[in-house]
């Protein structure tokens, strides 16, 4: 937030992405010539800018241009913190950024086949054109207008999918394809249990792995495989479950329900109710009993 001067008042920063290991934000300005950007520390980590319009600006990479000027809407470019990075930034912008520390990336090389990932392969300032990114961004916009709206089983649930994905494009090319398979009958008991003993709390994703002995990577794979849907969603599907019987049962007001069933508000509970009901929880309150 220091590089990018967040202090001006024309540069928003939100962040979105704050309770998993891989982090996001939102990086907009809606005028152009914001100018030179302080050069970031250097550390172990990638940071992804994925673009929601085009934008246009120059760059340096250890004290050298990069050839690039022009960045479209739907591409990303991705920096690698242990390099110098220094750019002028030319036009409006609006994104979303990632912050990926190595962790991210070592966390998956036992699932990769153990094929350390010491890098990702893109040349600086590459404007990368990827649908696997550009469907994970389609998934992350909707909680732009939530605060606190991505839960944390979703955050860990889009970093690792990214991760994974990066991993195997873009980086070592002699990885092999992971085994598939599902969890074993007890490691499925004990993640069923683990979050269904409270649907309203923030579980990591690597929490309930652990418990079950494995990678986070291997985990997500393995639970959708043996109970048909990915963790986050089965939570999500578990929690509008459990807000139908307080509606169909119940005179708790609406909002305490979102409460109880671990949305972030009203509104969360009325969309995700909406979306998968095509009615209200009011209106499904009044004809269901």
């Amino acid at each position: 937030m220091e590089f990018f001067r967040a202090r001006q008042a024309d540069i928003v920063i939100a962040p979105i992405f704050g309770k998993s290991e891989v982090t996001m934000a939102r990086l907009s300005c809606p005028h152009a010539g914001h100018g030179v950007i302080d050069p970031p520390l250097r550390e172990d980590a990638f940071f992804l800018a994925f673009n929601l319009r085009d934008y246009e600006g120059h760059l340096w990479v250890d004290d050298r241009k990069v050839d690039c000027t022009i960045s479209r809407r739907g591409n990303f470019t991705i920096y690698d913190y242990r390099r110098s990075w220094l750019a002028d930034m030319k036009s409006a912008f609006d994104g979303l950024g990632f912050h990926i520390p190595r962790a991210a990336l070592i966390a998956f090389e036992e699932d990769l086949g153990g094929c350390r990932i010491d890098t990702l392969d893109v040349a600086p300032g590459q404007d990368i054109e990827d649908d696997v990114v550009k469907r994970l961004i389609g998934a992350c916009l909707p909680s732009l207008d939530v605060p606190n709206g991505a839960s944390r089983l979703f955050q860990d649930h889009i970093a690792a999918i990214l991760t994974f994905h990066l991993c195997t494009t873009y980086g070592n090319r002699e990885i092999r394809t992971p085994a598939r398979g599902g969890l074993a009958p007890w490691q499925k008991k004990r993640a069923i249990e683990l979050l269904e003993a409270d649907l309203a709390a923030d579980l990591s994703l690597s929490c309930v792995a652990a418990a079950c002995g494995l990678s986070q990577g291997y985990f997500t794979r393995a639970f959708r495989h043996s109970v048909g849907h990915p963790p986050y969603r089965w939570v999500l599907l578990k929690r509008l479950e459990k807000a139908k019987e307080l509606l169909r049962t119940t005179e708790i007001p609406i909002a305490e329900i979102a409460y109880l069933c671990g949305f972030c508000d009203q509104a969360h509970l009325t969309r995700v109710f909406s979306t998968r009901m095509n009615t209200t929880p009011g209106q499904w309150r009044r004809v269901s009993r």
